[in-house]
């Protein structure tokens, strides 16, 4: 039973997921915005910085001006304003002079500003109910004070241009900010994109394997130390594995081809001594009970060598378009016989015909294993339903029956050679079906799925989805 895991995709998203598992990229980002936090509090504390010092020094201004009205007489206060006003070309400063009942005396301010509060002290004022006095003015602040001869002196300031700059300031903090924060990632994407390449890399070379190319080796990277050294470490684990394997596999493949010769000579030595027999001959059941046994072993050896034979993978020249429904149809005629004969029904549904590039006789052969088994597990009365369905990925072919059924914590190991279970000791068979089953259908790349049918059994599934060029 194979499963292949999910593979990252190239949206957008899927490739920000995997950035994202950069611890490169992770902290890059991370650095790059705790230096744009950085920049924006430092930049924040210049323009808090500015701003109060620029209010120091308008209010010392005007606390300056207001001083030196204030100690002038009547007729010199009077000469001093106008000067004032008369060199203020940038016409930001405004200057009055009121009597006690508020009628102008002196100055560019036609009266009192709403809100001035008289105690010699700056203060903010609200430009919108003072619009008819500054004219143009965004921002100002103002100082009011009561002379000596009970009139009401106002010395104010527009500070528009002062709050221009703060905000000029405030914005290039962010500004700058903005920069470095995507600096920061782009340096992340491009430092951490070889990375997610080599990983990407790694995690085909990894499914060929878990396909059973174990010759596949994890590619080493240029930049990643880290998954190199990891990379050389599974690397020289593979090389020992596949040695070891090669091994065992080299060693059954002798036994089971060297064996197969003199076998051979053993069933017709008895053979040919149970026809040199009467029937009546007390040894003659004994040599048919020898014959039995030498086939069975017979039957074994050959099912390791087609087995060894397709996992080497030299029957991928057989490859064509193949429709499925016809080796269907012949197997379901080919095994009915036997089914009847074990009071099993056997029914077949297949609608619409599917074509797959496939090796016919091949698949054949894994259909027909899947039958023989289902068969002979499924008690009598019981049925049998061979399936072609077509959904969104592909064709699929099931066979399922009421039989006992797998265990689920069994199901991979029923795929091993020679495996039985407890439950199927006492039927015949060499525990070699499935597994030449999975060979077939690991040469295909196609997938097999053992699964419980809805009557209790068995539901054996090949899923012919040929989304990848089989290794």
């Amino acid at each position: 039973m194979t499963s292949r895991p999910a593979r990252p995709s190239d949206g957008s998203a899927a490739l920000f997921s995997e950035l994202w598992r950069i611890t490169s990229f992770r902290l890059t980002a991370l650095y790059g915005g705790l230096f744009a936090l950085a920049v924006v509090c430092l930049f924040a504390l210049i323009y808090w910085q500015t701003a109060r010092y620029q209010n120091q020094q308008v209010d010392q201004i005007l606390r300056n001006q207001a001083h030196v009205f204030s100690s002038a007489t009547s007729d010199q206060l009077d000469d001093d304003i106008a000067y004032e006003i008369a060199r203020d070309i940038r016409h930001i400063s405004f200057f009055g002079v009121f009597a006690a009942d508020g009628r102008p005396l002196a100055g560019n301010l036609a009266r009192v500003p709403h809100e001035l509060v008289l105690n010699g002290k700056p203060q903010a004022l609200p430009v919108d109910r003072n619009a008819d006095l500054f004219a143009q003015a965004l921002e100002i602040r103002a100082l009011g004070q009561t002379l000596d001869n009970g009139n009401v002196l106002v010395v104010a300031r527009d500070v528009a241009v002062l709050e221009q700059i703060r905000q000029s300031l405030l914005r290039g903090c962010f500004l700058i900010a903005a920069v470095i924060l995507l600096l920061g990632v782009l340096g992340g994407v491009f430092y951490s994109l070889p990375a997610v390449r080599h990983i990407r890399g790694i995690d085909r070379a990894a499914q060929r394997i878990a396909d059973g190319d174990y010759s596949q080796r994890l590619p080493l990277g240029l930049r990643n130390r880290e998954l190199d050294v990891l990379a050389q470490i599974v690397n020289a684990m593979l090389d020992e594995t596949e040695r070891l394997m090669g091994e065992v596999k080299t060693a059954s493949d002798n036994i089971a081809h060297d064996l197969r010769t003199p076998l051979t000579r053993l069933r017709a030595s008895i053979y040919r001594t149970q026809q040199s027999l009467e029937d009546s001959s007390p040894h003659h059941a004994a040599l048919n009970h020898a014959l039995t046994q030498t086939d069975l072993l017979l039957a074994r050896f050959r099912a390791l060598s087609r087995i060894s034979e397709i996992e080497s993978k030299r029957r991928r020249a057989g490859f064509s378009p193949t429709p499925l429904q016809p080796i269907l149809r012949k197997l379901v005629g080919l095994y009915e016989p036997l089914a009847n004969q074990g009071e099993v029904r056997l029914t077949l549904a297949a609608g619409a015909d599917a074509i797959v590039d496939c090796d016919g006789e091949l698949l054949f052969e894994a259909i027909g294993n899947l039958l023989d088994n289902a068969i002979k597990f499924t008690p009598a009365g019981g049925a049998i339903r061979v399936e072609l369905d077509i959904d969104e990925t592909g064709p699929v072919i099931s066979v399922a029956d009421s039989g006992p059924g797998i265990p689920s914590d069994l199901r991979k190991s029923v795929l091993q050679r020679f495996y039985r279970a407890d439950e199927a000791r006492n039927v015949p068979g060499s525990g070699l079906g499935l597994s030449l089953v999975d060979a077939i259908v690991r040469l295909h790349g196609f997938d097999f799925v053992l699964d419980e049918a809805s009557e209790g059994g068995v539901c054996a599934r090949v899923l012919c989805r040929q989304q990848r060029t089989p290794q």
